[in-house]
């Protein structure tokens, strides 16, 4: 059954419009790509330069010099402050001027500095207003936490960001765009199977049983398998993927089973926009750890890296076609649209209410 109506309907505007949700933790790193040299990343449009202080901690500063706008993040580290290496101007990890030659003191310049926080071997920074950057607010990944042995990577995706979270929201797409690869390594078909729907606060629950399914291809014997994510703004994607004996999801009523399960494993990744044709793509895949061990890991990582590379190319194909898709052209939607349209609606009320307070002030 084919939907239609003006809530289920794909508006072209609604992909590539440029507009971002600012107040909203954003990845921007792996922990791991921050050492002891400076590093730049455009986020929602904004040049972004990352350091270490003396002490470890990250600091978040705006990646342009006041001075002629060369990037910071070519500079030079020196104690807690980030000196420019065009002029040589050096700024405190607070963004104030402290130094510029030739001239003393120090004029009253600055740059912006962003709420950054390192957690769960990401690091987070905060776009919006500063004074509503609650850590507390930093989803919980759960697979980067040590009961998962996780290899990760990074991918950037010439496509909008809202294109990613429609191919993340609906993992009908598994069984046709990655036939070969994640498709036929889960040995279930997702498209066959319309998943429960769970509205959140700040996203999404999708839920699918696949029962009397194997773990594997060629695998002997008949199990249940529960996957279970939450899509969580501005686009992260906190997925867990168990095993369970035959006949388990029937026995606790389609609910996530007490006992263990058989095997399980995990998926943590990120979507950030970079610009509103350019997204940046932050994954982890991993096992849960009694059963981890290296030739699995290699297995799951290569099926994996290659999927990310099917939907890399479809993504990029299909943002250009919307491109020069005329903007009254309207697409329909498939019953399994019902996730990425629930996500679309709160993205575009999430955009509606801070506009709205920035009308206000």
């Amino acid at each position: 059954m084919i939907m239609s109506g003006q809530d289920e309907t794909l508006r072209h505007r609604v992909a590539g419009s440029g507009g971002f949700i600012r107040n909203l933790w954003y990845v921007a790193a792996w922990s791991h790509e921050l050492a002891d040299t400076p590093i730049g990343r455009v986020l929602l449009e904004e040049p972004v330069v990352f350091y270490r202080r003396a002490d470890g901690a990250p600091v978040a500063m705006e990646d342009r010099c006041p001075h002629r706008f060369a990037p910071l993040s070519m500079g030079r580290v020196e104690g807690d402050d980030l000196r420019c290496m065009y002029h040589g101007l050096r700024f405190g990890c607070d963004g104030v001027c402290r130094e510029m030659p030739a001239r003393e003191p120090a004029p009253p310049v600055r740059v912006r500095i962003y709420p950054t926080v390192e957690r769960w071997g990401w690091l987070w920074v905060w776009m919006g207003d500063p004074a509503q950057a609650d850590p507390e607010k930093i989803p919980d990944a759960f697979g980067l936490q040590g009961a998962y042995d996780m290899r990760t990577d990074v991918m950037d995706i010439d496509a909008c960001w809202e294109l990613l979270n429609d191919n993340l929201c609906d993992l009908s797409h598994l069984d046709f765009s990655h036939a070969t690869t994640l498709g036929a390594s889960s040995a279930v078909r997702w498209s066959e199977r319309k998943p429960h729907i769970e509205e959140l606060p700040d996203g999404l629950r999708i839920t699918r049983w696949f029962e009397d399914a194997r773990m594997a291809p060629g695998h002997p014997l008949p199990v249940d398998t529960l996957s279970s994510y939450r899509y969580l703004l501005p686009g992260l994607f906190l997925m867990s993927m168990a095993w369970y004996p035959a006949g388990t999801a029937a026995r606790c009523g389609y609910a996530e089973p007490v006992e263990p399960p058989l095997s399980s494993r995990a998926d943590q990744q990120a979507v950030t926009p970079v610009t509103s044709r350019r997204s940046r793509y932050f994954f982890a895949t991993g096992v849960a750890r009694p059963q981890a061990n290296q030739r699995l890991l290699d297995g799951i990582v290569a099926v994996v890296t290659a999927a990310f590379a099917e939907d890399k190319a479809i993504l990029e194909a299909q943002q250009k076609i919307v491109d020069i898709t005329p903007p009254e052209r309207q697409r329909f939607a498939t019953p399994h649209d019902a996730a990425l349209l629930a996500f679309r609606r709160l993205v575009r009320a999430r955009l509606a209410a801070e506009a709205e307070t920035d009308a206000a002030r």
